[in-house]
């Protein structure tokens, strides 16, 4: 866990705070955003599979998703308040007449991760920085949203933030005196 936080801090010191204005520096962008979505993703993955250690909810060699883990645990005790931190970072957005993103940071970022493994993410439209998402609004509608930010470092440091404060609460949920480790990446 601590390596993966530590190199997507690492990454992300060396995402550019302005948009590129060549080809060369929109495909620096691409290579540290990708960087830092695949070290946050896989910090993502070890807290899904400690969560599932402690609780041995699936076969330890299965491939999960944390909306499956979610679902299979508890409503009340320690895993209720697991459950309810995962959907406090992982709810899909939803649209009743207006989007609602709120609880949807950490979903965003493995959405980035899907899409970043599909081909590349960086779009840049009007002199902003575009990152499109879809989400099923009932079974016939299908709703498309675009954030937009003029400072990718900013953009990504907030999903870094997230990321670190989901980690905090779940493990402090299974571990009262845990306290997260970001070092500097020896290299």
């Amino acid at each position: 866990m601590t390596f993966k936080i530590t190199a997507a801090n690492h990454v992300l010191t060396n995402i550019a705070k302005k948009l590129p204005k060549n080809i060369a520096e929109k495909n620096n962008l691409e290579l540290h955003v990708q960087e830092f979505l695949f070290f946050a993703s896989g910090a993502i993955e070890v807290i899904k599979r400690e969560i599932n250690s402690r609780f041995e909810i699936f076969d330890k060699e299965n491939v999960f998703y944390i909306y499956g883990l979610k679902k299979r645990l508890l409503d009340d005790g320690i895993q209720g308040k697991i459950k309810e931190t995962i959907s406090n970072y992982f709810s899909t957005p939803e649209y009743n007449y207006e989007l609602d993103t709120k609880n949807s940071s950490l979903w965003r970022l493995q959405t980035l991760r899907n899409q970043a493994m599909h081909g590349n993410i960086i779009k840049i439209i009007r002199n902003k920085l575009h990152f499109k998402y879809t989400i099923r609004a009932d079974k016939e509608r299908v709703i498309i949203f675009v954030e937009s930010t003029e400072n990718p470092y900013r953009y990504f440091k907030q999903l870094f933030d997230e990321l670190c404060n989901f980690i905090i609460k779940t493990k402090k949920i299974m571990n009262p005196n845990y306290k997260i480790k970001i070092k500097p990446l020896q290299i």
